[in-house]
């Protein structure tokens, strides 16, 4: 799924995320955790990885393992967002105005966990190979933006092959989206999708030769014809030794890594979708972090040895998207009628339906109860904490009488009418927002019995990117977390046509997108804060999701763990492994 851009160095705004004192040590009464798995960082949480592409990857259970074992150019600076550390690039680069070009010296000396030696034409290859595929949904976006001033692949591999080239020993980018790109390509450079694999390596194992003859035969790959799914070569501390798909990520440690040793022999992600099982695994000391749902934080707070980091602000945004084109293969509208019995494919193209569901929500019971009093509602996708957010941007509140008046409208009054029925779905474990999804569904039907839906988990992986991938989702509920740290990276994947969201859900037009490419190359600062209040308050008027909460986060390790930062840019909830430790002190 997509993600989103800056501004001009004018327009940044610096993200500082404070960690707070973890709540370590206490009276009687608490839960003692015993020292387990020497050497070894579990996590239990819920949903695995998609895919362990770097650039297939466009979610955080991915990203997390794929930041772990393969490396960018660069990387934030702690827990900075604008100011960045070398990393297989030997220091940072400097702009050239004049040629708008970037350059970078590769780092010598550095492996690939096959053996194979990193060069600066690994690196070229690298970001090739990701725009060539530029997959359906996937985060290529922002590099096209920057490099060559569009949004995907155009079948022209002339204008991806000048983007990047190698020179010797050094990476030169040309900026040809234009000098506004400047910081915002940083920022992308330390996502991961801009990981380095090993050219030899992938060619050797069917992936794209690096001849622009071959180049098409790669683009928008399916998943399964992708060897890099289940593969994984990288230059980082820990390497795949197993991915059970539905279970366990196993990474070893790299004992030829370049830099310093890894603090950890082996890290471990187990999907344990059952809170108790996690809690029980906790207490024994078998995990030393889990997912905690919202509502059993309470459950916790007597632990003594625990170390609990609280209030950590996120950039995210949770939110509910209509599908306004809903695939005629889809399972999940019912009869696929307007008859009392299902819906049509287009039932949320009518604004009076999606109107009438944002006021049917109810914010108090789902920010009080649900996220326990943690996060804050949004009216629009642009979250609290990057330049253009919007402190007064309208917002829904729970109206019934509201809702019942444009659902009465809708579809000239055949909704009201005939009443509706079809399925909403949820990633599994995840129950917040199955909570979420059954205060919508419990209000709807209390304006009209009529409107009958039923609320279904399914696996993050094998089930939800699926469905939403092909269309056949009806009313979806997903989050979104920040690629970098600007409005824009907000707007383009809940507002555009080809945005992670709104590009699965039929919203968004050619003029939108115009505005919003406007918003972002915009070089004063006033004029570009009012463009982005604009598509605020545009997203506002046409209702094409729910806009729910921007929540704050917590995380739970077992004292034994220590060195933890918090930088909203990493993903997944460990944060900096290779910065942390595990002691018995």
């Amino acid at each position: 799924m997509a993600k989103k851009l800056i501004v001009t160095i004018v327009a940044l705004v610096s993200i500082v995320a404070m960690v707070l004192p973890g709540c370590t040590g206490g009276g009687g009464g608490g839960v003692s955790i015993p020292y387990r798995n020497d050497g070894i960082f579990v996590q239990e949480t819920i949903g695995g990885p998609e895919t362990l592409d770097p650039a297939w990857s466009y979610d955080t259970a991915s990203g997390e393992q794929i930041d772990y074992v393969y490396e960018r150019l660069i990387n934030y600076d702690g827990v900075k967002t604008d100011e960045f550390v070398p990393v297989l690039a030997t220091s940072l680069p400097t702009y050239n105005a004049t040629a708008h070009t970037f350059r970078f010296t590769i780092r010598p000396g550095v492996k690939f966990h096959e053996g194979g030696n990193l060069t600066a034409e690994d690196v070229e290859y690298s970001f090739e190979r990701a725009m060539i595929q530029d997959r359906s949904g996937g985060p290529l976006w922002m590099l096209y933006g920057p490099l060559v001033g569009t949004t995907g692949w155009s079948g022209n591999f002339t204008e991806v092959d000048q983007a990047v080239e190698a020179v010797g020993n050094d990476v030169i980018f040309t900026l040809g989206g234009g000098d506004h790109w400047q910081i915002p390509f940083l920022q992308i450079l330390c996502g991961g999708w801009a990981s380095i694999v090993d050219k030899e390596w992938c060619i050797s194992n069917g992936e794209w030769d690096g001849t622009p003859g071959d180049a098409e035969n790669h683009h928008d790959p399916e998943a399964t014809e992708d060897y890099l799914t289940d593969h994984m070569n990288g230059t980082g501390p820990w390497k795949l030794q197993e991915w059970d798909v539905g279970n366990d990520v196993t990474l070893v440690k790299n004992d030829d890594y370049w830099g310093d040793p890894a603090p950890f022999d082996y890290v471990i992600t187990k999907q344990v979708e059952e809170w108790t099982d996690r809690k029980l695994d906790l207490q024994n000391g078998e995990a030393d972090l889990v997912y905690v749902p919202r509502q059993y934080i309470d459950e916790l707070e007597g632990w003594t040895d625990l170390n609990v980091y609280k209030d950590l602000p996120s950039l995210l945004a949770d939110a509910f998207f209509f599908n306004f084109a809903i695939d005629g293969n889809s399972t999940w509208m019912g009869s696929g009628a307007l008859d009392g019995n299902g819906i049509p494919t287009d039932f949320f193209s009518d604004v009076d339906v999606r109107k009438g569901f944002n006021y049917a929500f109810d914010w108090d019971t789902y920010l009080n109860d649900i996220l326990m009093g943690e996060g804050k509602q949004l009216g629009s996708p642009v979250v609290e904490g990057l330049y253009g957010y919007n402190p007064n941007a309208s917002k829904y509140s729970l109206n019934l009488t509201k809702a019942q008046e444009h659902l009465e409208a809708a579809w000239g009054g055949d909704v009201w009418d005939k009443g509706f029925k079809f399925t909403m779905l949820y990633n599994a474990g995840n129950d917040v927002r199955k909570a979420g999804c059954e205060i919508l569904k419990d209000n709807l039907f209390k304006i009209n019995t009529k409107f009958q839906i039923s609320v279904l988990p399914l696996d993050w992986g094998t089930g939800m990117v699926p469905e939403l991938v092909t269309g056949r989702l009806t009313c979806f509920q997903i989050g979104w977390l920040a690629d970098y740290p600007h409005a824009d990276n907000f707007v383009v994947p809940f507002m555009t046509t080809y945005g992670a969201f709104s590009g699965f859900q039929s919203y968004g037009s050619p003029a939108l997108d115009a505005q919003i490419k406007a918003a972002f190359e915009e070089t004063d600062p006033a004029t570009q804060l009012d463009l982005y209040y604009a598509l605020q308050e545009k997203y506002y008027e046409d209702a094409p999701g729910i806009m729910l909460a921007q929540p704050t986060g917590r995380r739970y390790f077992t004292k034994y763990i220590s060195g933890f930062y918090f930088n909203p840019m990493i993903s997944g909830n460990p944060g900096p492994l290779y910065h942390m430790e595990k002691s018995e002190s």
